[in-house]
């Protein structure tokens, strides 16, 4: 499943959980009723501004709205995690020897 499709499906079941109608949702985020529909159909692309103001009446966090739960069911998202970790402790443990290195350079002078 692309973005977009895990996006307008969790756009659509914060909505329904909410119990808003896509109108309610589109007074809720001061914008049209037809651009609400525009997103849930697919055809509407929200900038990254509207997608906090749906956030914030859906009352999640953003993320959540990209959340790929077939993802987390299979297991896929433990290994996704843990190669992010992964990368993050191998840049941080590159970007702490240049600091020591610039230190070191910085004393000796």
């Amino acid at each position: 499943m692309d973005l977009t499709h895990i996006f307008v499906n969790n756009m659509k079941k914060w909505r329904k959980n909410m119990g808003f109608s896509q109108k309610t949702l589109a007074e809720r985020c001061d914008a049209a009723h037809s651009y609400i529909r525009q997103i849930e159909s697919g055809t509407g692309h929200p900038s990254f501004a509207f997608i906090e103001k749906l956030a914030s009446a859906l009352n999640v966090e953003p993320y959540k709205l990209f959340y790929d739960e077939t993802t987390a069911k299979s297991g896929l998202e433990s290994e996704s995690v843990n190669a992010i970790k992964i990368d993050f402790l191998e840049n941080v443990s590159h970007e702490f020897d240049i600091a020591i290195k610039k230190i070191r350079i910085n004393a000796a002078i």
